[in-house]
């Protein structure tokens, strides 16, 4: 199921939520590091020899070493595909930001800001803010990134400290190679500009659920599990292209670049397109990769990409009037909750039993549906 709205998660709970789920389950947990993969005669992987814990042996090896790629990449010699021609950013800051003390709401949406050389994330999070600046590190060092992300956040930045991050950009030519299965940033990766981090590894473990049969690797199986995870990062790299090559942003070097990339034919050529009437369920790219028809017209709207024209059905519609009316309908309808009912803070504290709603218990209904 598509649902059109997401999640913020603060990354460290979730992962100690999901390892305290799996561990009482069963799964034995080992933390320790890896310093060397010994290979089979086969070239799959037959051990890992740890720090701690001496050899340990499995029939499938998940490799989640990040951007690394100490199994599929270092090991085993899979090729990285990268997409540094088309996705310029390749740095990241980023900044762990505290509320101020009279902060009476938290915003429940994700916020990206064109800046010189890229974008300014903001996700807000219960007890503090996630932000960070994208970059492009041929137009910018990453003190002067820092620099002007502080700036940009303004005196709440100030004692924060920052986190500068190198991303690999791309995706490994095949994420399942014998007995081994990238997810995550081993896998593959672009830039987070529309937060698919965790999309990728939620999709690779249900396809993985999907595939697996038992220890012995079929190559057929191996291949339809690769093509599906490539099709997915291939769309979403595509869709990501889009948004700077639509953006009609060209005041900075960076910028400039944005518009001089070159894009896939069958990009483009959906762009022509889209310039004449707005992307449908069949222009867009039909393999999956997350995003719907509305989410290219949502973005392409946004970007002051308008076509040039309306479809040439409407233009024999005699219900224009009704439209419109309809449209008014949501505008009301929206102003109405947005007064009556509570804010985002509120409405978490209440949730966490930390606060009573101030909500009628239908609108707390028709919250929770």
């Amino acid at each position: 199921m598509q649902y059109p709205y997401g999640y913020h998660f603060e990354a460290s709970l979730l992962a100690s939520f999901l390892k305290k789920y799996a561990t009482a389950l069963g799964v034995r947990c080992i933390e320790d590091d890896v310093e060397d993969v010994l290979l089979s005669t086969d070239g799959s992987i037959d051990c890992l020899r740890t720090r701690r814990n001496g050899t340990v042996k499995g029939s499938l090896y998940v490799d989640c070493s990040g951007f690394r790629g100490i199994l599929i990449n270092q090991a085993l010699k899979e090729p990285f595909v990268s997409f540094q021609e088309v996705l310029l950013n390749d740095r990241a800051v980023a900044l762990q930001v505290p509320y101020p003390n009279d902060r009476s709401d938290i915003e429940p949406f994700t916020s990206a800001t064109a800046l010189p050389s890229g974008w300014v994330w903001n996700i807000p999070l219960y007890n503090r803010v996630g932000t960070g600046y994208v970059y492009c590190s041929q137009f910018m060092s990453s003190k002067e990134a820092e620099s002007e992300l502080r700036a940009h956040i303004g005196p709440r930045a100030k004692d924060c400290i920052a986190n500068h991050i190198q991303m690999r950009i791309g995706r490994c030519r095949n994420a399942w190679v014998k007995n081994c299965v990238a997810i995550g940033l081993s896998s593959g990766f672009v830039e987070p500009l529309e937060s698919t981090g965790i999309f990728f590894i939620q999709l690779g473990i249900e396809e993985l659920l999907r595939h697996y049969s038992g220890p012995t690797t079929d190559p057929d199986v191996a291949a339809d599990y690769n093509r599906i995870m490539a099709d997915c990062i291939d769309g979403v790299r595509d869709f990501l292209v889009l948004h700077y090559r639509s953006s009609d942003r060209a005041d900075t070097p960076f910028w400039q670049a944005t518009k001089e990339i070159s894009v896939p034919p069958s990009v483009e050529q959906r762009l022509q397109l889209w310039k004449k009437r707005l992307p449908n369920e069949r222009s867009i790219n039909p393999c999956y990769h997350g995003f719907e028809f509305y989410s290219y017209s949502v973005m392409l709207l946004g970007l002051n990409y308008r076509p040039v024209d309306s479809l040439p059905a409407l233009r024999h519609s005699s219900n224009v009037s009704a439209a419109l009316e309809a449209f008014q309908e949501v505008r009301d309808r929206t102003s109405e909750l947005v007064r009556t009912l509570p804010g985002h803070l509120e409405y978490l504290q209440y949730l966490r039993g930390t606060r009573k709603s101030s909500a009628t218990a239908e609108q707390r209904d028709e919250i929770t549906a």
